[in-house]
């Protein structure tokens, strides 16, 4: 199982840290986790042909995790297009309202009638297979006004948890269960104290502890100077810690 960091940055983009998106690979199964703006471009960067992407899973609906979903479609589409392919079908797992979302998406950006791709949409909380890669959603709190899920995923005995963005506000005892034991924990940890939409970098390391985690992976991270040397303070003594960066490949 590989895990590709396409994006590890946050809503406001630098040409070191695109927004929020993951590309785990088993086998021949390609999923992305989260999809914020700018995750075509760094797919084509690293060599992926947009089409080959069997399956998208959105955290929430804010732009830097899920800015790039719908136009992956509209990529996809005009790419057979051009090629003469039959098109591939693509599943989208996440929070509730994701296919009204996607509708509401196309009644502005696609305007061409009559014209269809091939959508498998599983919303809220659910369990879905893709060759070896079993993913279960969660509730996550994050913000009030949407849903939120994250995913544990488990591929041949080897679990990946990715909470999306989340709040002191969240049960901390339900999100320990919901991570216990991880090989990987993708988890954000940008807010400088306890706060109901994010997680702090003393937060993190607690769940970590108390999960049981082998490998913490900090993401979202911010595009400010000093909290990234707080952080790397922070972690400097903890060996199963470490700050993702874009184009970093993890295997498990």
């Amino acid at each position: 199982m590989k895990l590709t960091i396409l994006g590890s940055g946050t809503l406001f983009p630098t040409k070191e840290r695109f927004p929020s998106s993951f590309l785990l690979e088993e086998g021949n199964v390609k999923i992305l986790l989260d999809c914020g703006h700018e995750a075509i471009a760094r797919l084509v960067e690293l060599g992926f042909d947009v089409r080959d992407i069997d399956a998208i899973f959105i955290s929430h609906f804010h732009a830097d995790h899920i800015g790039d979903a719908f136009n992956l479609v509209w990529s996809r589409f005009v790419g057979d297009l051009y090629e003469g392919k039959e098109h591939k079908s693509l599943v989208f797992l996440g929070p509730r309202t994701l296919q009204e979302r996607f509708r509401k998406w196309r009644e502005i950006f696609w305007l061409e009638p009559g014209e269809e791709y091939p959508l498998e949409f599983h919303e809220g909380e659910f369990e879905y297979a893709l060759g070896d890669i079993n993913l279960r959603t969660f509730p996550v709190k994050h913000v009030p006004w949407f849903e939120s899920v994250g995913a544990r995923i488990n591929v041949k005995g080897k679990i990946i948890v990715y909470p999306g963005d989340i709040g002191s506000s969240h049960d901390f005892d339900d999100l320990v269960s919901w991570v216990q034991d991880a090989d990987l924990l993708l988890i954000e940890a940008d807010a400088e104290r306890p706060s109901p939409n994010h997680f702090t970098l003393e937060q993190a390391s607690e769940l970590a502890q108390r999960a049981n985690v082998k490998q913490v992976v900090i993401v979202h991270i911010k595009p400010i100077p000093q909290w990234q040397e707080r952080a790397r303070e922070f972690i400097k003594d903890k060996p199963n810690f470490r700050l993702a960066e874009d184009k970093m490949v993890i295997e498990l």
